[in-house]
């Protein structure tokens, strides 16, 4: 079983890809630049969102260039943009929640306000996404499928035995929810595969996964103190990932996660949390 590349599947020239990037990241610019706060946090915060703006040029010149390849520049970039991007979604969410307590005159930190609110905007990106554009599902199912043959392939203390299946299943699973009117070859299959009813040690693989950003956590931690508060956004940048790495992933050019190093993960969470401690953190502490 080979990996399937997404253009099979999606279909997406990289000119368009790039464009999207490009149109997403002047989104995200505009909004920020729109609250009109002027500390020193949020200034940098500033700075860091039109630097979004130089990256995505820099990527749309590389994939121009026909002198050069383009791979370096748009694998070094991305994590880069993707934590830029999770600091400025977090904090979209907590001047919303900050909007909403002067609103109403609520005595409770910003931070509570955005809490439920994060959880529900990535279940409402992908309901969204499910219903309008009807890929949701699928752009799941090729994760899934993918993950399965690196996960064949994969060593990880002995835990990975009956993984590969694992994920062929819920590669079924969601070709089955999906609302596609043209399920692709590649996919189509899957829908009438028998479930293996593999049970892999999920358990212990979660851990594994945990104790990777415990690691990033206390590191952020002994540098720039504010446990509670850093282990806050740390769940907050966690979950926003999934709908920015879609959209980056289904529209832009940034790589599958079953397509990158275990480690770039990591990096872009680390790289959220420092940037959240540099700019807006402190505001809320």
């Amino acid at each position: 079983m080979e990996k399937i590349d997404p253009v099979t599947i999606f279909g997406s020239e990289r000119s368009d890809q790039v464009d999207f990037e490009i149109a997403f990241t002047a989104l995200v610019v505009t909004i920020v630049l729109s609250v009109p706060i002027n500390d020193f946090g949020y200034s940098l915060l500033k700075a860091l969102v039109i630097s979004l703006s130089g990256l995505t040029l820099l990527r749309k010149m590389a994939v121009s260039n026909q002198h050069a390849s383009s791979k370096p520049v748009l694998r070094w970039s991305m994590p880069f943009i993707q934590a830029i991007t999770l600091v400025a979604t977090v904090h979209i969410f907590l001047e919303a929640g900050a909007v909403l307590t002067d609103q109403f005159s609520m005595p409770i930190s910003p931070v509570l306000i955005a809490s439920p609110l994060i959880p529900l905007f990535v279940l409402g990106v992908f309901g969204f996404h499910e219903k309008v554009t009807k890929d949701a599902s699928l752009y799941i199912a090729l994760l899934s499928h993918n993950t399965s043959k690196r996960a064949e392939e994969a060593e990880l203390f002995g835990l990975t035995e009956g993984l590969d299946d694992w994920f062929l299943d819920q590669a079924g699973l969601f070709v089955t929810f999906s609302n596609s009117e043209n399920i692709p070859a590649e996919l189509a299959w899957l829908e009438h595969r028998v479930d293996s009813k593999a049970s892999p040690p999920l358990i212990k693989l979660f851990a594994v996964g945990a104790s990777g950003y415990a690691l990033v956590w206390l590191l952020i931690v002994w540098v720039f103190g504010s446990t509670a508060l850093n282990l806050i956004f740390l769940f907050f940048i966690f979950f926003t990932k999934y709908p920015i790495q879609f959209w980056y992933s289904r529209f832009g050019l940034a790589r599958f996660t079953s397509e990158r190093s275990g480690w770039v993960d990591a990096l872009v969470i680390l790289l959220g949390l420092l940037a959240a401690n540099l700019t807006i953190l402190s505001r809320y502490g």
